[in-house]
């Protein structure tokens, strides 16, 4: 069940200061408590836009791809697609380009309404401040048309299309997949991977064309001091999850790992790598501390009972306990 201001603009009084709009999900259902208005989709969306029924219904028809008596056209979750063969027929896009394809895509999605988003991470105990000072960004689906045509009136279809944000169908790849986290590299977004809020959407990611240029939210070290404690950890939520806390923190993201020219910017600092306690996770921080090794560098690490996230979620002294861990495993690093 979600709860926030409510966005109707009839109700433009109501809802001010404290959550007003109640939305049930699993029975697709909304209540304005101050007006005393509630009811399904197709009622949210006669109030939102202020027309009548039928034309509710039709709208919503043709956003979902339905055309009526006709039958079907096809849905936008399948003309949004990605292509499958795309990565071996389209050259990929320069940094240049890349960085400018991001950036406007990022800034058309931080004009549409956020909620739903910030809903989502705050779930897991992220809070919106954090969300806006990583740069992650968020559109509704209703949205998506929208988005898509702003990002056809900046830049060419092709460009689009190489740089995995369009398909051949010309359509924006990212209905399914709303939430972005953008790869920022000294103040640019070179890159984002964007995650489906809703739990049977499969695959979970989707992200442009090439492979991750960096670290998760490496550009957050350009303002830490040398000396500095930095943890290593797995995915955006880990990452933000130490970061909402005050913990400086990097992720791996993808299937690679951590690669070796990654290594010169975590140089200056004292790495903690807090993987996951599963036994992948057990032989990834073996791997990086050969790797560290190698270049001259050392690893410490602490072992959580849970992947980050759940562990600062479930112990109340999470913080406190999280900073002792960290001690006892430098002190043991130290004394190696």
């Amino acid at each position: 069940r979600l709860h926030g201001l409510c966005p109707i603009p009839a109700h433009a009084h109501s809802g001010k200061g404290d959550p007003g709009l109640s939305i049930d999900l699993q029975q697709g259902l909304f209540n304005s408590f101050s007006r005393g208005e509630g009811g399904d989709a197709i009622t949210f969306y006669e109030l939102m836009h202020g027309v009548t029924y039928a034309r509710a219904v039709g709208e919503l028809a043709r956003e979902l791809g339905i055309a009526g008596r006709g039958g079907r056209r096809p849905s936008l979750a399948t003309a949004s697609a990605p292509d499958p063969s795309e990565s071996e027929t389209v050259e990929p896009l320069d940094a240049e380009a890349m960085s400018a394809v991001c950036a406007r895509f990022l800034e058309v999605c931080r004009a549409e309404d956020q909620l739903e988003g910030v809903s989502y991470l705050a779930r897991r105990g992220i809070d919106a401040a954090t969300m806006r000072r990583v740069g992650v960004a968020y559109f509704p689906r209703r949205a998506y048309r929208r988005v898509m045509r702003r990002m056809r009136e900046g830049f060419a279809p092709e460009t689009l299309r190489r740089g995995g944000l369009f398909n051949r169908r010309e359509h924006l790849t990212f209905y399914r997949h709303r939430l972005l986290f953008p790869f920022f590299v000294e103040g640019r977004a070179l890159y984002l991977q964007a995650r489906t809020t809703a739990a049977s959407v499969e695959p979970r990611w989707h992200n442009l064309r090439g492979p991750v240029p960096a670290l998760y939210n490496v550009d957050a070290l350009r303002r830490l001091a040398s000396d500095s404690v930095v943890y290593l950890v797995e995915g955006f939520t880990d990452t933000l999850t130490l970061a909402a806390r005050g913990f400086a923190a990097v992720g791996l993201v993808g299937a690679g790992g951590l690669k070796e020219e990654w290594l010169a910017p975590l140089a200056r600092f004292r790495i903690v790598a807090a993987l996951d306690p599963d036994a992948a996770g057990r032989r990834a921080a073996a791997r990086y501390q050969e790797l560290f090794a190698a270049r001259g560098l050392r690893l410490a690490v602490v072992r959580l009972p849970s992947d980050v996230n759940d562990f600062f979620r479930q112990q109340p002294a999470a913080a406190l306990e999280f900073e002792l861990m960290t001690e006892a495993a430098i002190e043991m690093m130290n004394a190696e």
